[in-house]
């Protein structure tokens, strides 16, 4: 204890004596950055043309060896997303060993293994590393393409693009792709669930057997193991891997649009919009620009300092967070928004083309007017320290080590990245603004309601706005139909398809179970219901109670493996109170409820009506009609969740009567990409539920 006190003395002496000898008023200046002790790869190639790299690093007993393929395949066409089935099968099996057979020899050792469609990656403890490699390579030199996978991850991916439909961001992305690389680029061509259906096991066998070859391959080993011990490692693993004469695939390199155009995908009944300005550019990695346009990117729209954040969500409350992203490629860049989860910004419907507006105002600014030395050290000091923390991953020695061999970069040149970043001046980033922010040659992406489309013509060149479908497909402006009827009479003639006011009073209690899958999980709901306005929502895993929500029908009761929670008022609340009904879109009118006819719209076949209800203040719901039978079958809203406000969409079909009245059967949820498809497998009405179920 003595020896701390004497030290804090000692420190607290040295700092009053520099504060007389320093002026405050003058800003220290920068101590010259230095160069970074990053070890060099050591490297050598086999007789079979394989190029290894090793990085030897034993300050922890862990190793780890990436395989990268230099590669350009060729278009998937009509099979696209075939690399993306290729990365999910390859490493299911091997000549070998099945599935349940390379997991338990790989959860043994603790390792981990991954292969994809360029390559792959494997790591675990240095005692491990023959059991690790004889895994690993079996994997990359002699896989088995099952039907069974295949068919497995085709069913996958096509449920996936099932939810596309609902999810703005993802719909937005794609046709950002589309059109800023060209359909006849890889990054823009389109999955649909038709390319995904003509993909066969001898494609997937064609890829192998076409792009996997030693000599259009990297081989990067970081850890603890000597070059003499790679080596041996690389020759006995991989030594025997026969060379092929690897066809390389010229592209169309996509160009920067002439003139700046706008395209819109229309998304009935949201209240956000998605969007995007986005376009090709040359950047190529190890570019005398790539550090500029990090601080470039870092200033205008990375992080909550950036200027696109602080206009969008902190001045304007527009929305909770939109980025910007470029970065340095082989072939081609696009510069893109992002709002952190996704390929596309997120904001209010009402704000989207002032939103629009602003982003091409922040970007003329940072064209025109140079940026603060104040901007410029806080954006050099952060990536700084992230590149700092990007050294502790074995993986990004990796990268560099395959970056310098690749691009022909001079050796020490990630060792000098600090040098090269604080050498950046604010006339460097002016002039990379000037070079790479185009707001005059972009295409403005964005997907909500086709009522904003007015609002955006304005951005266009040639004033006009071209739609599209999910698919990147032009299509023609879709026209809201004009109806000649009322929202009560829509609620009405909905109530009369289910059975008619008085089948629906006759009913005093009902319980509904159901089942759903997610991720692989078997989930169980059990839903509970009694006049006037009490219900039960349990849902259970395994035999137990994962979260059940209890309306008592003067408070709402959460409780789960989130924590327990009670309401009695809010937004939470009045959503239970409003649900705790057979049939809530009886009681619209009797509670006040706001409701306004948009128009008919379109559903798959399906003509519907689409009618923006409003029950609690500023919380508008959306509810699609079917014409023709007059049952909902689509509900949309925005809900507030952990990033923001989400859209949040549930589909009903399947009805079926019970004691005369219709219920769907089957119910499907989708929110942020991801699809929940719950199908009832029992309904009981009037059984005299007890009072005590609802405590």
């Amino acid at each position: 204890m003595k020896k701390i006190i004497n030290i804090f003395i000692f420190l607290l002496c040295a700092i009053v004596l520099n504060a007389q000898q320093v002026d405050r008023s003058v800003r220290p200046s920068a101590a010259p950055a230095k160069e970074i002790q990053i070890k060099d790869a050591k490297s050598f190639t086999l007789s079979n043309g394989l190029k290894v790299f090793v990085v030897e690093d034993n300050t922890v007993p862990i190793v780890r060896y990436s395989l990268f393929l230099d590669i350009k395949p060729e278009l998937e066409g009509d099979k696209a997303g075939l690399s993306d089935i290729f990365t999910s099968v390859i490493g299911t099996a091997t000549a070998k060993q099945t599935k349940e057979e390379l997991n338990r020899d790989i959860d043994l050792i603790a390792a981990r293994i991954s292969s994809y469609s360029r390559g792959g990656n494997a790591s675990s403890l240095k005692k491990y590393e023959d059991k690790m490699l004889a895994v690993f390579s079996e994997i990359l030199l002699q896989p088995v393409f099952n039907q069974s996978e295949l068919d497995l991850n085709v069913k996958k991916y096509k449920s996936d693009l099932s939810a596309v439909s609902d999810d703005i961001s993802t719909m937005n992305n794609r046709l950002a792709s589309a059109l800023a690389y060209g359909k006849g680029f890889p990054s823009g061509e389109i999955e649909t669930e038709a390319t995904y259906d003509n993909i066969k096991i001898e494609d997937l066998q064609k890829y192998y057997d076409t792009y996997f070859a030693p000599d259009v391959a990297r081989l990067v080993i970081v850890g603890d193991v000597s070059e003499k011990e790679a080596k041996a490692n690389a020759e006995k693993y991989f030594g025997k891997w026969a060379r092929k004469n690897v066809p390389v695939t010229k592209y169309t390199i996509p160009q920067t649009p002439q003139e700046t155009k706008v395209a819109m995908i229309d998304k009935p009944g949201s209240v956000q919009s998605a969007i995007n300005i986005t376009y090709p550019i040359q950047l190529p990695v190890g570019s005398p620009d790539e550090n500029v346009v990090e601080v470039l990117m870092h200033v205008f729209g990375q992080g909550m300092g950036s200027r696109l954040f602080q206009n969008l969500r902190e001045t304007h409350s527009y929305t909770y967070g939109v980025y910007s992203f470029l970065h340095g490629s082989e072939l081609v860049s696009r510069f893109h928004l992002a709002d952190g989860r996704s390929g596309a910004g997120k904001v209010k419907g009402a704000a989207t083309d002032s939103a629009i507006y602003q982003i091409d105002y922040e970007m003329r600014k940072m064209i025109e007017t140079p940026i603060s030395e104040k901007e410029l050290e806080g954006a050099k000091t952060y990536l700084a320290g992230n590149f700092g923390r990007m050294l502790e991953n074995s993986g990004t020695l990796a990268d560099f080590a395959v970056n310098i061999d690749k691009y022909n970069l001079p050796k020490d040149y990630y060792k000098n990245y600090l040098k090269r970043l604080y050498a950046v001046t604010p006339a460097d980033i002016q002039a990379a603004a000037k070079k790479y922010l185009k707001p005059d040659n972009a295409f403005i992406v964005v997907t909500g309601d086709k009522s904003h489309a007015e609002g955006l013509k304005k951005f266009a060149a040639n004033k006009t706005v071209q739609f599209y479908d999910v698919n990147a497909n032009p299509v023609e402006a879709p026209e809201t139909g004009k109806v000649d009827i009322s929202a009560e009479q829509i609620i009405d003639n909905y109530v009369k398809a289910l059975g008619g006011s008085a089948a629906i009073e006759q009913i005093n209690d009902y319980s509904i179970k159901s089942e759903m899958s997610v991720m692989g999980q078997k989930i169980e709901i059990n839903q509970l219901f009694k006049k006037p306005g009490m219900s039960v929502t349990d849902m259970i895993v395994g035999g137990a109670s994962m979260q059940k929500i209890v309306f008592t029908g003067t408070k709402l009761i959460m409780s789960g493996m989130g924590g327990n929670q009670e309401f009695t008022e809010g937004a939470e609340f009045e959503s239970a109170k409003a649900e705790a009904s057979v049939c809530q879109e009886m009681d619209f009118v009797k509670n006040g409820c706001k409701m306004t006819v948009k128009g008919t719209d379109k559903i798959g076949e399906s003509d519907v009506y689409v009618v923006d209800v409003e029950c609690i203040p500023s919380k508008v719901a959306t509810y699609f009609f079917d014409v023709k039978s007059g049952l909902l079958l689509k509900r949309s809203v925005s809900v507030e969740g952990p990033q923001g406000e989400t859209q949040q969409v549930v589909e009903y079909a399947d009805y079926k009567s019970v004691n005369e009245v219709l219920f769907a059967h089957t119910v499907t949820q989708k929110m942020m990409g991801m699809e929940m498809k719950a199908v009832i497998t029992s309904i009981t009405v009037n059984s005299g539920l007890s009072d005590d179920l609802f405590k």
